[in-house]
């Protein structure tokens, strides 16, 4: 079972950055993946995006958890401004979409495949490309955008 576990986090990474390569080569970003221990998920994947000069974080997640009786598999993006210096400096790509109404569905239920994934992961390579080029770039942030309740 391991082993089967492993093989989605490793194709995860893989489609990952394959999608997410632009960030290194036209932005100048650096990668790093990192499969993470948590309390709260089954197993979870972060490839972190850097870009010190611009003063971007952008980390795009893998998470496999639990939804009652069923396993879901969850794919996130989101950009922080660096140095964080409060929810201000977070923008969530999903939360982003929602607003303009261009939200999509990023999530698997109970059986993993690999080509939906693939699909989901592109989906958001390129939400990110037109929704977030400027941010990505360093040129804007968008500084009253952290979605609050009113």
């Amino acid at each position: 079972m391991v082993k089967r576990n492993e093989s989605k986090i490793e194709f995860a990474k893989e489609i990952i950055l394959k999608n997410f390569y632009f960030l290194e080569e036209k932005y100048y970003y650096t990668s790093i993946p990192k499969i993470e221990e948590s309390n709260i998920f089954i197993e979870s994947l972060d490839v972190e995006y850097t870009n010190e000069i611009r003063r971007r974080k952008i980390n795009i997640s893998f998470i496999k958890g639990k939804l009652s009786d069923d396993t879901k598999y969850t794919f996130t993006i989101s950009i922080t401004r660096t140095p964080y210096t409060g929810i201000e400096d977070f923008f969530s790509m999903s939360n982003y979409l929602q607003s303009l109404g261009k939200d999509f569905n990023t999530s698997i239920i109970n059986d993993f495949d690999k080509s939906e994934a693939d699909i989901i992961v592109k989906k958001i390579a390129e939400a990110l490309k037109e929704h977030a080029s400027k941010i990505i770039e360093g040129a804007i942030w968008l500084e009253t955008y952290y979605p609050r309740r009113d």
